[in-house]
């Protein structure tokens, strides 16, 4: 982004678009960047920023992959019961069990705990109290024997 000064002594910006794939996934060609510059820097900055926003859209990931705060807490528990060696690995992959990493990893979802505190919705609440639970029981069953 430059900024450059137009006839009226005002401030405008300059947008060039770089990526490899244009909106419909083809790939570009060396020359083909694509550059939007607002009509004038007196536009309301709302406006220039949803006709630049409108200029470069992204598309909308599927459902299934939707990352959300639980989705979060959950792979970090996964992996700390991988670690722990209370889950078996995925498939074609060796992971020796860490009891140390397996408390790491739960010292991090505390972490996470301590610092969302009052910002979570109570069944997220509840959710990483019970996750955290769970993992605490497990990494002392496996440190003791």
């Amino acid at each position: 982004m430059a900024d450059n000064e137009n006839s009226d002594n005002k401030k405008s910006f300059q947008v060039v678009d770089k990526r490899r794939f244009d909106a419909a996934g083809h790939e570009r060609g060396e020359g083909d960047q694509e550059t939007v510059t607002p009509a004038s820097a007196s536009t309301s900055q709302g406006g220039a920023a949803q006709e630049v926003a409108s200029n470069f859209r992204m598309e909308e990931s599927p459902p299934e992959s939707e990352v959300n705060f639980s989705s979060f807490v959950m792979s970090l528990a996964t992996q700390a019961m991988v670690q722990l060696g209370q889950m078996s690995p995925p498939p074609g992959m060796e992971i020796p069990v860490d009891v140390e990493s397996g408390k790491g990893t739960i010292d991090i979802l505390a972490m996470i705990q301590q610092k969302t505190r009052g910002n979570l919705s109570k069944e997220e609440t509840k959710f990483l109290e019970d996750v955290l639970h769970t993992l605490r029981v497990s990494y002392v069953k496996r440190a003791k024997g």
